[in-house]
């Protein structure tokens, strides 16, 4: 799945090209309006099986070939429960401290190539929330209809996610990452003077 910060990265990109005159192939300006299909087991086994023939299950796999099937269902690491809407503000808070492999931290993968990182720090300053994937669910595999099955991607967190706030495993809001925090408070701070 493309998140919200790729996709605002992938759209500075895109724009740059744009005014340069570099054409911008339909696949990558398709990612900046949720049309991808990268998500899934789909995915996954298209780029694990290159060679395998697709045999028209389903019309995604009959319009776009291996990596549109639809069929593919993910089986989750653990039970989620219902989400518990938050009652107030106070009912959604950030993670005490930075995660080992937090998206904030400067060797972070989401910080290793210019544009991602750029749009990711750009989000403390905008208000928008960043959210951290800890307590999350992700799929641990997908499987196919037809006995078809492959691993889970290890970074496809799944959260259930209702009016735009994701809900970790035991059906609490999920957490703000710390990370996001710390930079949103000093971007408040700047702001206010």
């Amino acid at each position: 799945m493309v998140s919200d910060f790729e996709r605002h990265a992938i759209q500075r990109v895109v724009d740059q090209a744009a005014a340069l005159g570099v054409d911008v192939p339909e696949s990558i300006t398709k990612l900046t309006h949720g049309e991808e299909s990268w998500l899934g087991g789909a995915v996954l086994w298209a780029r694990a099986h290159p060679d395998y023939v697709a045999v028209g299950c389903c019309w995604g796999e009959v319009n776009k070939g291996t990596e549109g099937c639809t069929c593919w269902v993910p089986v989750f690491d653990v039970v989620q429960k219902a989400p518990i809407p938050p009652t107030s503000p106070q009912d959604i808070q950030a993670q005490k401290r930075m995660c080992s492999d937090c998206a904030f931290r400067k060797d972070s993968k989401e910080r290793a190539e210019e544009f991602t990182e750029e749009a990711l720090l750009a989000l403390p300053g905008a208000g928008t929330p960043f959210y951290c994937h800890e307590d999350m669910r992700r799929p641990v595999h997908w499987e196919h209809p037809d006995g078809r099955s492959i691993a889970g991607d290890p970074d496809d967190w799944q959260p259930p996610i209702v009016r735009g706030l994701p809900y970790r495993i035991d059906g609490r809001p999920g957490l703000l990452c710390a990370g996001w925090a710390a930079r949103a408070a000093r971007a408040g701070a700047l702001a206010d003077g």
